[in-house]
Protein backbone atom coordinates (compact mmCIF):
# COMPACT_ATOMS: atom_id res chain seq x y z
CA UNK A 1 0.00 0.00 0.00
CA UNK A 2 1.38 3.42 -0.98
CA UNK A 3 0.77 6.36 1.31
CA UNK A 4 0.94 9.88 -0.04
CA UNK A 5 3.02 12.02 2.30
CA UNK A 6 4.19 15.62 2.14
CA UNK A 7 7.62 15.71 0.45
CA UNK A 8 9.06 17.75 3.33
CA UNK A 9 8.33 15.01 5.84
CA UNK A 10 9.72 12.31 3.57
CA UNK A 11 13.03 14.13 3.30
CA UNK A 12 13.16 14.78 7.05
CA UNK A 13 12.52 11.09 7.74
CA UNK A 14 15.29 10.06 5.35
CA UNK A 15 17.90 12.68 6.20
CA UNK A 16 18.19 15.30 8.90
CA UNK A 17 19.46 18.60 7.48
CA UNK A 18 21.38 20.36 10.24
CA UNK A 19 20.74 23.96 11.20
CA UNK A 20 23.44 26.41 10.05
CA UNK A 21 25.06 26.47 13.49
CA UNK A 22 24.86 22.68 13.88
CA UNK A 23 26.60 22.33 10.54
CA UNK A 24 29.37 24.80 11.38
CA UNK A 25 29.87 23.19 14.79
CA UNK A 26 30.13 19.74 13.17
CA UNK A 27 32.85 21.12 10.87
CA UNK A 28 34.72 22.77 13.81
CA UNK A 29 34.34 26.18 12.16
CA UNK A 30 34.53 29.36 14.23
CA UNK A 31 31.70 31.82 13.67
CA UNK A 32 29.94 34.70 15.35
CA UNK A 33 26.18 35.14 15.68
CA UNK A 34 25.00 38.70 15.06
CA UNK A 35 21.48 39.22 16.48
CA UNK A 36 19.45 42.11 15.06
CA UNK A 37 15.94 43.50 14.88
CA UNK A 38 13.73 41.50 12.51
CA UNK A 39 14.26 42.47 8.87
CA UNK A 40 13.15 40.98 5.58
CA UNK A 41 15.45 42.48 2.94
CA UNK A 42 19.22 42.54 2.70
CA UNK A 43 19.32 46.35 2.61
CA UNK A 44 17.05 46.58 5.66
CA UNK A 45 19.29 44.11 7.50
CA UNK A 46 22.37 46.14 6.55
CA UNK A 47 20.75 49.28 7.99
CA UNK A 48 19.63 47.61 11.22
CA UNK A 49 23.01 45.98 11.84
CA UNK A 50 25.09 48.97 10.67
CA UNK A 51 26.89 46.72 8.22
CA UNK A 52 27.67 48.26 4.83
CA UNK A 53 25.65 46.85 1.93
CA UNK A 54 28.82 45.92 0.06
CA UNK A 55 29.98 43.87 3.08
CA UNK A 56 26.78 42.01 3.98
CA UNK A 57 25.94 39.03 1.77
CA UNK A 58 22.61 38.00 0.35
CA UNK A 59 21.64 34.68 -1.17
CA UNK A 60 19.75 34.42 -4.45
CA UNK A 61 18.37 31.06 -5.58
CA UNK A 62 18.71 30.46 -9.31
CA UNK A 63 17.83 27.45 -11.38
CA UNK A 64 17.05 25.91 -14.70
CA UNK A 65 14.91 22.89 -15.48
CA UNK A 66 17.51 20.52 -14.04
CA UNK A 67 18.85 22.01 -10.82
CA UNK A 68 19.01 24.86 -8.35
CA UNK A 69 22.06 26.82 -7.17
CA UNK A 70 22.79 29.53 -4.63
CA UNK A 71 24.46 32.78 -5.65
CA UNK A 72 26.01 34.85 -2.86
CA UNK A 73 26.41 38.54 -3.73
CA UNK A 74 26.84 41.77 -1.77
CA UNK A 75 23.57 43.05 -0.28
CA UNK A 76 23.75 46.23 -2.35
CA UNK A 77 23.88 44.28 -5.62
CA UNK A 78 21.30 42.80 -7.95
CA UNK A 79 21.65 39.69 -10.06
CA UNK A 80 21.98 40.01 -13.84
CA UNK A 81 20.16 36.91 -14.96
CA UNK A 82 21.28 36.78 -18.59
CA UNK A 83 24.91 37.55 -17.79
CA UNK A 84 25.00 34.89 -15.07
CA UNK A 85 23.29 32.38 -17.39
CA UNK A 86 26.05 32.91 -19.98
CA UNK A 87 28.90 32.47 -17.51
CA UNK A 88 27.29 29.35 -15.99
CA UNK A 89 26.46 28.01 -19.47
CA UNK A 90 22.82 27.60 -18.53
CA UNK A 91 20.61 29.46 -21.05
CA UNK A 92 17.42 28.58 -19.16
CA UNK A 93 18.69 30.04 -15.87
CA UNK A 94 16.14 32.05 -13.88
CA UNK A 95 15.87 33.63 -10.47
CA UNK A 96 13.60 31.27 -8.54
CA UNK A 97 10.75 32.84 -6.52
CA UNK A 98 10.76 31.99 -2.81
CA UNK A 99 7.45 30.14 -2.88
CA UNK A 100 8.96 27.57 -5.26
CA UNK A 101 11.74 26.48 -2.91
CA UNK A 102 10.36 27.09 0.59
CA UNK A 103 10.08 23.34 1.30
CA UNK A 104 13.72 22.85 0.32
CA UNK A 105 14.91 24.69 3.46
CA UNK A 106 12.60 23.33 6.19
CA UNK A 107 14.79 24.46 9.09
CA UNK A 108 14.98 28.08 7.84
CA UNK A 109 12.56 30.97 7.60
CA UNK A 110 11.61 31.80 4.00
CA UNK A 111 14.05 34.34 2.60
CA UNK A 112 16.58 33.85 5.41
CA UNK A 113 18.34 30.73 4.20
CA UNK A 114 22.09 30.62 4.67
CA UNK A 115 24.34 29.97 1.66
CA UNK A 116 25.06 26.33 2.52
CA UNK A 117 23.84 24.87 -0.76
CA UNK A 118 26.12 21.90 -0.27
CA UNK A 119 23.68 20.64 2.41
CA UNK A 120 20.88 20.55 -0.18
CA UNK A 121 22.76 19.24 -3.22
CA UNK A 122 23.08 22.74 -4.68
CA UNK A 123 26.14 24.47 -6.15
CA UNK A 124 27.25 27.69 -4.46
CA UNK A 125 28.68 30.68 -6.34
CA UNK A 126 30.12 33.71 -4.55
CA UNK A 127 30.95 37.19 -5.82
CA UNK A 128 34.63 38.03 -6.10
CA UNK A 129 34.17 41.17 -3.98
CA UNK A 130 33.03 39.05 -1.03
CA UNK A 131 35.91 36.60 -1.42
CA UNK A 132 38.38 39.48 -1.18
CA UNK A 133 37.18 40.22 2.37
CA UNK A 134 38.47 38.49 5.49
CA UNK A 135 34.96 37.60 6.67
CA UNK A 136 31.59 36.91 5.13
CA UNK A 137 28.30 37.73 6.89
CA UNK A 138 24.93 36.24 5.87
CA UNK A 139 21.49 35.21 7.14
CA UNK A 140 21.63 32.48 9.73
CA UNK A 141 18.30 30.84 8.93
CA UNK A 142 16.09 33.46 10.61
CA UNK A 143 15.18 37.08 9.95
CA UNK A 144 16.88 38.24 13.15
CA UNK A 145 20.29 36.51 13.26
CA UNK A 146 23.32 36.77 10.98
CA UNK A 147 26.32 34.47 10.87
CA UNK A 148 29.79 35.98 10.45
CA UNK A 149 32.70 33.69 9.62
CA UNK A 150 36.06 33.71 7.89
CA UNK A 151 35.72 33.73 4.12
CA UNK A 152 38.29 30.97 3.67
CA UNK A 153 36.28 28.72 5.99
CA UNK A 154 33.08 29.54 4.09
CA UNK A 155 34.62 28.56 0.76
CA UNK A 156 36.04 25.38 2.30
CA UNK A 157 32.75 24.14 3.79
CA UNK A 158 30.54 25.09 0.82
CA UNK A 159 32.93 24.41 -2.09
CA UNK A 160 31.81 27.80 -3.40
CA UNK A 161 33.04 28.88 -6.82
CA UNK A 162 33.98 32.50 -7.41
CA UNK A 163 32.12 34.55 -10.02
CA UNK A 164 33.20 37.92 -11.40
CA UNK A 165 30.14 38.69 -13.55
CA UNK A 166 26.40 38.22 -13.32
CA UNK A 167 25.64 40.96 -10.78
CA UNK A 168 25.96 44.72 -10.36
CA UNK A 169 25.57 47.34 -7.68
CA UNK A 170 21.89 48.34 -7.60
CA UNK A 171 21.38 51.65 -9.37
CA UNK A 172 24.55 51.49 -11.49
CA UNK A 173 24.10 51.48 -15.23
CA UNK A 174 26.98 49.07 -15.84
CA UNK A 175 27.65 45.73 -14.14
CA UNK A 176 30.68 45.16 -11.98
CA UNK A 177 33.43 43.83 -14.22
CA UNK A 178 36.98 42.79 -13.62
CA UNK A 179 39.67 44.62 -15.51
CA UNK A 180 43.39 44.23 -15.46
CA UNK A 181 45.41 47.42 -15.19
CA UNK A 182 46.60 47.13 -18.79
CA UNK A 183 43.03 46.81 -20.11
CA UNK A 184 42.36 50.51 -19.52
CA UNK A 185 42.84 52.91 -22.41
CA UNK A 186 42.84 56.60 -21.52
CA UNK A 187 41.70 59.08 -24.15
Amino acid sequence: MLIKVNQRYIREAIMHVPSPTEYLDSQSINYELVPHATSFTAQETAQKTHIKGNTLSKVVVVGDQNKLALVVIPANCILLQRSLARVLRSPGLNIVPEYQFRDRFPECEIGAMPPFGNLYGMDVFIAKELVQRDTVTFNGGTHNVLIKMETTDFIKVTNARVITVGYKVAGLAQPIISRRKDDWHWA
